[in-house]
């Protein structure tokens, strides 16, 4: 078939599908071939990790919009399958490649204003608490049609990535943006590389009125029992937006490697959008939050490996482990993190609950500063609206949650007006381990004096110690900023 009548072909079928010879990478010489090296990372604790390396012509397929990459996923099935994505891939947008937005996932009766009318604190909160709380369970029109809006949402922008796939990006200009790529329970034997990943924007993020709520006498007017207007629960501090989509959700899934990836909030990062609320209820994480993790790792999904990729502008990047009340798992959540590159990113790289995390050679750079400064909450509270930083404040860098085991190595941590305890940080969390990290230029034992900063103990006894390192061993502390500076993200394979 000549060179004119195999690209007509290949676009009857609306993608390109073993078409190697139309100038996409051979698939027999280029990284849409490659298997993870062996013995790299919790992911190859099983044996070797393939992804669709070994893929028949005929499931090679490259990709440039939402319908193809669908299309390709559907056709490949579990097969062993390599889809290569060329370009921008927006997954919310329709088959034509219109680009779909709030207006077309919308079901009346919702308005943002009237739901955020209808569940303000001076409304919802004045009603008796529930296990000291407000109630967490909203009702009404305005909730029912918001949750409708958001599974029309999900119906369009969430795809499902099946067992045995490598997905790979040519070129330094791929992108999966507006979308969660989803690897369920099942699943396994996934590659993803040289990908950026962009925005994965919920049009409607739901309004929590008892996450965080606390019956905080410093605040002026705070109570359990509503009174009138100056006195009750309406005047405590809490209540969060909480948005639903991780740019990459593993959720149950095992044997992933995801390398040389980027991800970000792209052009709309939270801070566009400020609380809505008055005061007590306008702190700086009560923001209209859109965007929920980069990468999110939960339900027991297992013996995954995280390299070399750049994670940027974004609040909570990575949670391993979603509930201390998840004991099944005890035993799973097992996550190699090696020259990533972490910078303007809050919280949560990762945060841990039950997992062995071994975080080595990585790169964290941020500002600890923005959360006001005062005797009390109330008086933090009302010093941090001075500055309104657009940064992500830095609050804890690696996590240490309830029976979490990290084990952690020459890491390097740069954060601006921070301390070791928002290096490695005590969330209900039991043991962590650290040897051969810098932090803010200076050689300490990062855990001691963690310990001493935040008043609650971590032991180092994580009992168990890393062994798979493969073709990236060790490197000195020293040497680890411009490795990965060099590596790290999309387009530097």
């Amino acid at each position: 078939m000549n060179r004119n009548l195999m690209v007509a072909s290949c676009l009857a079928m609306g993608l390109i599908a073993g078409c190697s010879s139309l100038g996409v990478e051979s698939s027999h010489n280029s990284i849409s071939r490659q298997a993870m090296p062996a013995d790299y990372g919790w992911a190859s604790a099983e044996g070797p990790l393939l992804g669709g390396s070994q893929a028949s012509e005929q499931h090679i397929y490259t990709v440039t919009n939402r319908k193809e990459f669908v299309v390709a996923l559907e056709q490949s099935g579990n097969l062993p399958s390599i889809i290569q994505i060329r370009g921008t891939i927006n997954l919310s947008s329709d088959d034509s490649g219109r680009e779909l937005k709030e207006e077309d996932y919308r079901v009346a009766p919702y308005q943002f204003d009237l739901y955020k009318a209808a569940y303000a604190p001076s409304v919802w909160n004045i009603k008796p608490l529930i296990k000291g709380r407000p109630n967490r369970k909203l009702s009404g029109p305005q909730e029912e049609a918001r949750q409708a809006s958001a599974d029309r949402q999900k119906a369009q922008i969430v795809v499902n990535i099946p067992s045995n796939t490598s997905l790979i990006g040519l070129g330094d200009d791929a992108k999966i943006i507006k979308g969660m790529l989803y690897l369920g329970a099942g699943v396994e034997n996934v590659i993803i590389r040289n990908i950026h990943f962009e925005d994965a924007f919920d049009y409607f993020p739901s309004w929590d009125p008892g996450d965080s709520f606390k019956i905080d006498t410093s605040y002026p007017g705070c109570q359990a029992k509503y009174v009138n207007a100056n006195l009750g629960p309406q005047k405590c501090r809490g209540g969060r937006w909480n948005a639903e989509y991780d740019l990459i959700s593993i959720n149950g899934a095992k044997r992933i490697w995801i390398d040389h990836c980027s991800f970000s909030d792209g052009d709309r990062p939270d801070y566009f959008f400020p609380a809505v609320y008055p005061f007590p209820q306008n702190e700086i994480t009560q923001k209209v939050q859109h965007h929920d993790g980069l990468i999110d790792i939960i339900n027991q999904a297992d013996l995954i490996t995280i390299s070399s990729s750049y994670f940027h502008d974004h609040d909570k990047a990575m949670l391993i482990g979603n509930s201390d009340k998840k004991t099944q798992d005890e035993g799973h959540l097992r996550v190699t993190l090696h020259g990533n590159y972490f910078k303007n990113v809050g919280q949560r790289m990762p945060r841990v609950r039950y997992g062995q995390v071994h975080s080595y050679n990585n790169y964290f750079v941020g500002d600890a500063s923005g959360d006001g400064q005062g005797a009390n909450n109330y008086e933090r509270h009302v010093d941090s609206l001075k500055d309104k930083p657009k940064h992500n404040i830095l609050r804890q860098a690696l996590g240490a949650g309830k029976h979490s085991a990290i084990y952690s190595e020459a890491n390097v941590f740069e954060i601006a007006n921070g301390t070791p305890a928002n290096a490695i940080g005590h969330m209900k969390g039991d043991v962590a381990f650290d040897r051969g990290s810098m932090f803010n230029g200076q050689m300490i034992d990062i855990i001691a004096e963690a310990n001493k900063v935040s008043g609650k103990i971590l032991s180092k006894d994580v009992g168990w110690q890393p062994y798979l390192y493969g073709p990236a061993p060790l490197l000195p502390v020293s040497e680890v900023i411009d490795y990965v500076k060099a590596n790290a993200g999309a387009g530097k394979l």
